[in-house]
């Protein structure tokens, strides 16, 4: 975990010099091991970084120039493989100077310039500058673990790892991207390229992009492509262990020791078990316990830890606990608003973690690339009612009006599915995974508002040429485009960087992402149940209650954790004539949300308990981010 920044060309009343010490120093809690900057003479190119040391902590600072002095590089992440790497550019006569992974990407990319990207396994957001030719290039890893943030205009070029150290030039456009407003009050988070800030983007996972006198260019090298093989079970089991325990021998190379999270779902387990059963690493382990039935898993991580052997540390939080100044801090992290409440705990676990250890194995990206979600048979289920004719449809819907009277929740999830069958286009995908359908923002934004998000673009979810449209296989591969960068990993890669905390998920590897593409989707989900593979897989090494249990969420029970003090203070402030949100979002939906939020007597045919809390979410978010940034509206 580091930070890196910088800017080319960039034309500024403010000094060179200062500005990369502001930007740099925004981001020295990713990393509080070192401090390191560079500039040109002519003080048109600077470079800024923060180190957190894994990796030859002594010799590994930057910014780090090649050997021939033509390049200077700043890297946040790691590089597994470095040694295959450095052992192939040592049998072509190049001499290292250090032990680290940033000198051979260095030496790599002197060598092979963006067809490195390609050799390359681990996470990453680097930018390399070629004094000769005065360019600047900039890469992200395949899937996005790793964030790049950066502004191209006619004032010059400006990146960093977070948001912050992009808006430390005071010249900086702060217009608000209504865009990219809609897709979080729809989704909870913005897509890449897209940020709250018009005039600044996100690199997007798998891309590299190069700014110099010929103008800037990008590309994409890599991208997720699903190719099935004709695998039997055993094959397909016995490969995807291999490819895993392949992923997690090369995410333990680290010089300072490492530790793991374990939460008690399948996917935590699996990995803990494969550590210590077949890797003979028996890691200390980390869990977050909640007092609120249907949030707590801690007993199956005990479980666990017990069969195991670990070391084993739990955070509990009480209800009626909740801190807003704590969800204040958890907020302002992001920089812009984020709407995934899961990131209280992560944030918590991660400060734990942070007094024991430097880095941590996680296990995000097993529900996208194994199957985990529910929702992915849903899609199946919709592609199948939605090659039904649309009278058909209307029939299926007065049906399910007529039973759901009786029942709220069933009314609520039938119009959600019948709505996602009618849609054939990726807009389906967008139905069955959203808070609000992209429709229905007009009755939550102001008019004025409204008119400038526009109509939300198809493009942004999967299509298919099958009849009916898309389903299951296609919301795989947007739930790894499209919610894994936007939501899961920048949640993990902000909170964990609060504390100057390293996050590496083996589920993301190379070798299981190869593997898991290759995957048939009924090793992956059926009509009653998820990660099957990853199930069996559980079944070798830990207790039938563990592998054999429900999918649980990494979630907090906001409500109940905020306590009626906790949310009548939301309340009040979000109501208060000096509340900023009142300029984008209509006063009559924040009355009725929050009435409904406070005194708990919501209309259950229209929201769950989860979609409400999160909905007063999205709106303490976008309150706080207007408060702190004031963006142009």
């Amino acid at each position: 975990m580091c930070g890196l920044c910088g800017f080319l060309d960039l034309r500024t009343e403010e000094s060179p010099r200062v500005l990369l010490e502001t930007m740099t120093r925004s981001l020295q809690h990713r990393g509080p091991d070192g401090l390191g900057m560079w500039m040109e003479s002519d003080q048109t190119v600077g470079l800024g970084h923060t180190r957190l040391a894994v990796i030859d902590v002594e010799h590994g600072r930057q910014p780090m120039h090649s050997a021939d002095g033509r390049y200077v590089i700043v890297l946040n992440g790691e590089v597994y493989n470095f040694r295959e790497l450095r052992l192939e550019l040592e049998s072509n006569g190049h001499r290292f100077m250090t032990d680290s992974d940033t000198e051979v990407l260095l030496e790599s990319f002197a060598r092979w310039r963006e067809n490195c990207l390609e050799r390359l396994r681990g996470m990453f957001a680097f930018a390399v500058f070629d004094r000769t030719d005065r360019s600047l290039f900039l890469a992200r890893d395949r899937t996005g673990i790793k964030p790049l943030y950066y502004h191209a205009g006619a004032r010059g070029f400006v990146f960093g790892s977070e948001l912050k150290a992009v808006l430390a030039a005071n010249e900086m456009p702060r217009r608000l991207h209504y865009p990219a407003l809609a897709e979080f009050l729809s989704l909870s988070y913005t897509i890449p390229p897209k940020t709250f800030f018009e005039d600044i983007h996100e690199l997007v996972p798998g891309t590299w992009l190069s700014i110099g006198q010929g103008g800037l260019s990008r590309a994409r090298y890599w991208t997720w492509t699903r190719r099935p093989a004709d695998w039997s079970e055993t094959l397909a089991l016995d490969l995807s262990e291999q490819a895993l325990v392949d992923s997690l021998a090369e995410h333990l190379v680290s010089d300072v020791p490492v530790g793991a999270f374990l939460s008690g779902g399948i996917d935590s387990s699996v990995l803990v078990a494969l550590l210590v059963k077949v890797l003979g690493k028996r890691l200390p382990t980390f869990t977050v316990a909640f007092d609120a039935a249907g949030y707590d898993e801690s007993p199956y991580a005990r479980v666990v830890a017990q069969e195991l052997g670990t070391e084993h540390h739990e955070i509990v939080l009480k209800s009626g606990e909740g801190d807003l100044s704590l969800v204040d801090a958890v907020l302002n992290r992001f920089d812009q608003p984020f709407g995934d409440s899961s990131a209280i705990p992560t944030f918590l676990i991660c400060h734990e973690v942070r007094k024991s250890v430097k880095v941590v194995i996680g296990g995000d990206g097993a529900d996208e690339m194994f199957g985990g979600y529910r929702r992915f048979w849903h899609a199946d289920l919709a592609r199948t009612v939605g090659r039904f004719p649309d009278w058909g449809i209307r029939a299926f819907k007065t049906a399910m009006h007529v039973v759901g009277g009786a029942t709220p929740v069933l009314s609520r999830q039938s119009r959600r599915f019948l709505h996602a069958a009618g849609c054939r286009d990726g807009r389906r995908l967008l139905a069955l995974s959203c808070y609000t359908f992209p429709e229905d923002l007009s009755q939550i934004l102001t008019h004025p508002a409204s008119e400038q998000a526009g109509a939300w673009p198809e493009s942004t979810w999967r299509q298919s040429g099958e009849s009916g449209g898309p389903g299951g296989p296609e919301f795989v591969d947007a739930t790894v485009e499209r919610a894994l960068p936007g939501d899961y990993l920048r949640k993990v890669d902000m909170m964990s960087s609060a504390h100057g905390l390293e996050v590496r998920l083996p589920f993301l590897g190379e070798k299981v992402l190869e593997c898991a593409a290759k995957l048939a989707m009924h090793f992956r989900y059926t009509v009653g149940s998820n990660k099957i593979l990853l199930r069996k897989l559980a079944a070798k090494y830990l207790p039938p209650a563990i592998s054999a249990k429900a999918k649980g969420g990494f979630g907090i029970p906001l409500d109940t954790w905020l306590g009626e003090g906790g949310r009548k203070d939301i309340q009040a402030s979000l109501l208060s004539p000096s509340a900023r949100i009142g300029d984008l979002i209509r006063p009559d939906y924040v009355q009725q949300l929050l009435s409904d939020f406070v005194q708990g007597g919501w209309d259950h045919s229209k929201m769950s308990r989860a979609n409400l809390y999160q909905q007063v979410y999205f709106l303490w978010a976008l309150e706080r981010w207007l408060d702190r940034w004031k963006p142009v509206l």
